[in-house]
C-alpha cells in the first residue's frame, strides 16, 4: 500500500534563501519547505521576510527570518546567526537577491555601475564567503546562484546588469572546483522572464506587453515563480548529488536559438 504522505528527502537540512520576501526567493523557501527543510526567509525587507516566513510556518514547515541588506557586509552575518541558533547548521544557500537597471553604458555613472555589480555579483561571493565554513562544518553542502538569461546572452540597456549576471556564472563554476573536495556543490540557474511582483507592476504599466514574448521565447509566456523554484531546490538536493559547477538555464527555449514567431505558420 502506498503511503498517503508525501517524502521528506530535506528532513533535517536548512537553508538560507536570500531575497526570500517575494518573487523566486520566496518560492524557493517554500518549495524546501514543501520538502521538508527547514528555512531562514532572509529578505531586505523584514515584513516581507516575516510574511513568508509565516507563510511556511503556518503550513507546518519551520521558517525563521532575518533582514538583510545583501550590499552590507556588517548586515548579512545575522542570517548564518540565525540559522545557527534557530537550526544548528546550514546546508544550502540560495543566493537570490538581485536587481536591474535599463542604463547603457554612457547613461550610467559610477554609482549606478558598482551598485548593479554589488547587488548581483559581490553578494553571492559575501554569502558563499560566510557559508562555505558551516557547510564543511556539515560534512557539505550545497549552494545554489541565481544568475539570468542576461548572464548568458547580452541584452539591449543591460550592460551593468549582464555583466553582473555573467559574472555570477564564472564565480559559480570556480567555486564548483574549488569546493568539490570539500563535499560542497556549487550551481547556478538562469530564469528566463519570471512573473514576479516586479515584473508584473512593470509590465501593468506597458502597452502592448501581452505580445513581448513572441518573438522571444518559443513557449511565449512567462514563467511562474515555482517553476524556477523547484530545479533550483533539485540542484540542492540529493538527487542531483554529482552535479556541480552546472548552468541550468529556465527559460522557456529562451537561449536555446533565435526564435521568429512570424514563421510558424509559414
Amino acid at each position: 500500500m502506498l503511503s498517503s504522505n508525501p517524502p521528506l528527502p530535506l528532513l533535517g537540512r536548512t537553508a538560507i534563501v536570500t531575497a526570500a520576501g517575494a518573487g523566486i526567493g520566496r518560492a524557493i523557501a517554500i518549495e524546501w519547505s514543501s520538502r521538508g527543510g527547514s528555512v531562514v526567509v532572509a529578505d531586505l525587507r523584514a515584513d516581507a521576510a516575516i510574511a513568508t516566513a509565516e507563510e511556511i510556518n503556518h503550513k507546518g514547515g519551520s521558517a525563521i527570518w532575518a533582514a538583510v541588506d545583501v550590499t552590507d557586509p556588517e548586515s548579512m552575518p545575522s542570517a548564518f546567526a540565525a540559522a545557527l541558533d534557530g537550526y544548528g547548521q546550514i546546508n544550502a544557500l540560495f543566493n537570490v537577491a538581485g536587481a536591474s537597471l535599463p542604463k547603457r553604458v554612457d547613461e550610467m555613472d559610477d554609482i549606478d555601475w558598482y551598485r548593479m555589480i554589488d547587488i548581483n555579483l559581490t553578494s553571492v561571493y559575501r554569502c558563499a564567503k560566510q557559508v562555505i565554513p558551516e557547510l564543511r562544518r556539515a560534512g557539505g553542502g550545497s549552494i545554489v546562484n541565481i544568475s539570468s538569461t542576461a548572464g548568458i546572452l547580452a541584452e539591449n540597456r543591460c550592460s551593468a546588469y549582464s555583466a553582473a549576471k555573467g559574472g555570477v556564472l564564472l564565480l559559480t563554476k570556480n567555486m564548483a572546483m574549488d569546493y568539490a573536495a570539500d563535499g560542497i556543490r556549487v550551481n547556478a540557474v538562469c530564469p528566463g522572464s519570471t512573473m514576479t511582483p516586479r515584473i508584473q507592476d512593470y509590465l501593468d504599466r506597458l502597452p502592448g506587453h501581452e505580445s513581448l514574448l513572441d518573438d522571444l521565447c518559443p513557449m511565449k509566456r512567462y514563467a511562474e515563480p515555482e517553476e524556477i523554484a523547484r530545479p533550483a531546490v533539485f540542484l540542492a538536493s540529493d538527487e542531483a548529488s554529482y552535479i556541480t559547477g552546472a548552468v541550468l538555464a529556465v527559460d522557456g527555449g529562451l537561449t536555446a536559438g533565435k526564435h521568429f514567431a512570424i514563421f510558424e505558420d509559414a
